[in-house]
């Protein structure tokens, strides 16, 4: 006897079967997990902050980075004209040298520290090029606040300095040899002095 298929019951087969399939869900992605949090890192800076060349001199500082209680000591020229470089202060000597024995030289063995700091505050204070033309050498006037004993230093006019100075500092008296002092309050004694000489500004850091 020929069987033959019946479409019906291969229709009913094929129900059952899909029936019988289980059911795939499309789930919907997990988030990706949320980064950690950032720390709050905080950076106290003590000490000295040395600015590369390009840096230096293009704001105003307003807070200072250096410890004023070391002011009085001394420290030598390789230290000292480093920190300068830093800063953008530039050196120039007449000889072209640095022999704290010779006049003609510019020397910084020996500066006090306040001195030379105060120095690089003047350079970003203002935004004008500084460049020290004198130091501890031999060859200026003796005296308790003299070069030779690191309070002072020569620094070469330009246009720019001699605005900033005379406009922030107010004229006090003219001295012997003719130049004009200035200082930031005539009445105060212990304030820093700042000499108008026909090629350099001669000034004590206190």
């Amino acid at each position: 006897m020929e069987v033959r298929p019946s479409w019906r019951g291969l229709a009913g087969i094929g129900t059952a079967v899909l029936i019988c399939l289980p059911m795939q869900h499309t789930k919907d992605p997990l988030p990706p997990p949320s980064p950690p949090p950032t720390p709050d890192v905080r950076v106290e800076v003590k000490g000295e902050i040395s600015l590369p060349p390009l840096l230096a001199g293009t704001f105003i500082a307003t807070v200072k980075t250096w410890n004023t209680t070391a002011a009085d000591e001394r420290i030598g020229h390789e230290r000292a004209a480093g920190l300068l470089l830093d800063a953008g202060v530039r050196r120039k000597s007449t000889g072209g040298c640095t022999d704290r024995r010779r006049p003609y030289c510019t020397s910084l063995e020996a500066i006090r520290y306040g001195t030379l700091m105060r120095t690089i505050d003047l350079r970003r204070d203002s935004g004008c090029p500084v460049t020290v033309t004198g130091g501890t050498e031999t060859g200026h006037a003796d005296g308790r606040y003299s070069h030779g004993n690191g309070y002072k230093v020569d620094l070469a006019h330009n246009r720019c300095l001699d605005a900033y100075i005379t406009g922030v500092y107010r004229y006090w008296r003219t001295r012997a040899d003719g130049a004009a002092l200035y200082r930031a309050a005539p009445s105060d004694a212990g304030a820093d002095i700042w000499a108008d000489e026909p090629t350099h500004w001669d000034v004590l850091f206190r």
